[in-house]
């Protein structure tokens, strides 16, 4: 086993195969051997292997929109990069760039590569330990629902996948919101499991909801509207490691302290080799007051605290803009019972994740593929 250490491209764990790509007289391309592979499970894809290949894009540098969907049957998991030039658009998978050449000298086709991208390392031929300890949270982010309800809602007009979330201020109504279909949950700050005001919890029990809470979700988002002095950060960085996990923060003036927390907090972590993750930071935005924040450069994407009919729909459109061109995602609550009003504005001024009641999940979904 060898590792090689670069930097966080993008937070998150990836196990695969290597496809090294090849920048032969300026054209990117896989390896001969690789496409002629692939040319064999396409002619029986749909019948004998269903799923596309899963692979980790090994590469000098990656060129713009190559990592979206390079060829058809392939789904390109995580990267690894010599350099350390940006990727665009922004990816949304675990990458690690500027490694140096080490990359291409120590890596091969076909081998089995782990693309930390939380610590900013990538482990080549790993050992069955190394596999063992990263594929325990994995497997819980390759839970897959295939009842209908937990398809993904995909709209007829342009092909835009939509998130149905849920809020969920207890244990029992997130197990109802996973059971109805919902794609990830919202705890809100007046919940009676996680930072609640009335009952306090050690950094321990926090860390035990978490686990919990990874366990009904199955690797779905999870996003905590709370206050982030209510929540113990150690928890955080740990529970990070089994789900995507997301602080909405209402004050962008906290963001830099918090993240120069949370990356103590990992150095501590690491020191102890502890398996953790990157928690994301989603830019809280009221539904009317203040100028918008001038960049999303730093957070995970955008999260408006009220729901569409409490907002303009000036600020909205400016705010849904705003995450549009940094290829960023933008939530927002619709009305409760009144979503059959406002779900067609809501896809309209493009917002890719809304929150509606647990019990309309299925109708929500049935409502979107029509549009």
């Amino acid at each position: 086993m060898e590792v090689l250490y670069g930097t966080t491209g993008h937070p998150g764990v990836a196990i695969a195969v290597a496809a090294r790509l090849h920048d032969d007289f300026g054209v990117p391309s896989l390896s001969p051997e690789r496409l002629r592979r692939l040319g064999e499970r396409l002619r029986s894809f749909g019948m004998d292997n269903p799923e596309p290949e899963q692979i980790i894009l090994i590469a000098d540098r990656v060129p713009p929109g190559y990592w979206l969907s390079p060829l058809p049957g392939i789904q390109i998991v995580g990267l690894a990069a010599q350099t350390s030039a940006p990727l665009s658009p922004a990816p949304d998978r675990p990458v690690v760039v500027g490694i140096g050449e080490a990359l291409l000298r120590a890596v091969q086709e076909n081998d089995i590569v782990i693309v930390d991208g939380d610590r900013g390392r990538v482990y080549v031929a790993p050992d069955a330990a190394t596999i063992a300890r990263y594929q325990a949270p994995l497997a819980l982010s390759r839970r897959f629902f295939l009842e209908g309800d937990h398809l993904p809602a995909r709209t007829a007009s342009d092909n835009r996948i939509i998130a149905v979330l849920c809020a969920a201020p207890t244990l029992a109504l997130a197990e109802a919101a996973m059971t109805h279909g919902a794609d990830g949950l919202v705890i809100p700050e007046a919940n009676d499991f996680l930072g609640g005001l009335h009952q306090p919890q050690t950094a321990g029990e926090q860390a035990q909801t978490l686990g919990d809470l990874a366990n009904v979700i199955g690797g779905q988002p999870l996003y905590l509207d709370i206050p982030p002095e209510r929540l113990a950060l150690a928890a955080l960085a740990r529970g990070a490691a089994r789900l995507p996990l997301h602080l909405v923060l209402r004050d962008p003036t906290e963001r830099v302290e918090l993240q120069e927390r949370l990356e103590e907090i990992e150095a501590v972590l690491e020191e102890d080799d502890a398996l953790f993750g990157r928690m994301q930071i989603a830019a809280g935005i009221a539904a009317a007051g203040d100028d918008l924040l001038e960049t999303l450069a730093g957070y995970s994407g955008s999260f408006v605290t009220g729901t569409l009919l409490d907002a303009s729909w000036e600020r909205l459109l400016l705010a849904s803009g705003q995450a549009r061109a940094a290829s960023k995602p933008i939530t927002v609550a619709l009305n409760g019972d009144w979503w059959p009003q406002v779900l067609g504005d809501a896809l309209g001024m493009g917002f890719g994740q809304i929150i509606v009641p647990i019990h309309a999940v299925a109708d929500v979904k049935d409502a979107i593929r029509e549009l």
